[in-house]
């Protein structure tokens, strides 16, 4: 489970291919929050960046063919869950730094062999009349260091999962 970065290649009949390129570390003391998330505190105490400008961070090119997916597939499960990040809004204190992240649903609890191609791409429907997901994550980090951990972040009484 984590951050990966995708080749995505346009298919006829609504199809896209999604070619695995690597993942990528947002988190941790050597991901990119650690290494771009404290200037742009500084220059406000939130901050706002598309999946375009995430790519543009981690040294990529060609960025109109790549994007940024959160696979939420355990390991041990051969169903695929990918979620399309769209961008990710934060606020940033002094040791914390609270992201809320704008995804919508490429791929929900699918057979990995039914969506899987010959070259071993993914084949998943186009997503963009698909469902969006919000999801709001943590990190130990912020404008004073930390070790950008991701942990649980604070839920209210009443909060409510849409």
């Amino acid at each position: 489970m984590g951050f990966e970065i995708y080749q995505i290649q346009p298919l006829e009949n609504n199809r896209i291919a999604l070619h695995w390129l690597r993942p990528l570390a947002l988190g941790g003391a050597d991901g990119l929050f650690a290494q771009h998330i404290p200037m742009l505190a500084a220059l406000g105490e939130t901050w706002n960046l598309s999946a375009q400008d995430l790519l543009r961070l981690a040294g990529e090119s060609d960025l109109s063919s790549k994007g940024v997916f959160f696979n939420l597939t355990p390991k041990a499960t051969d169903q695929a869950n990918l979620f399309h990040m769209q961008s990710v809004s934060g606020k940033t204190m002094s040791m914390l730094t609270d992201a809320i992240f704008h995804f919508q649903v490429a791929c929900a609890s699918r057979k990995r062999a039914e969506i899987t191609g010959a070259n071993g791409e993914l084949i998943v429907g186009e997503w963009s009349h698909k469902p969006v997901r919000l999801e709001q994550l943590r990190l130990e980090g912020g404008t004073r260091g930390g070790t950008w951990a991701w942990s649980e972040p604070p839920q209210g009484a009443s909060a409510t999962v849409v």
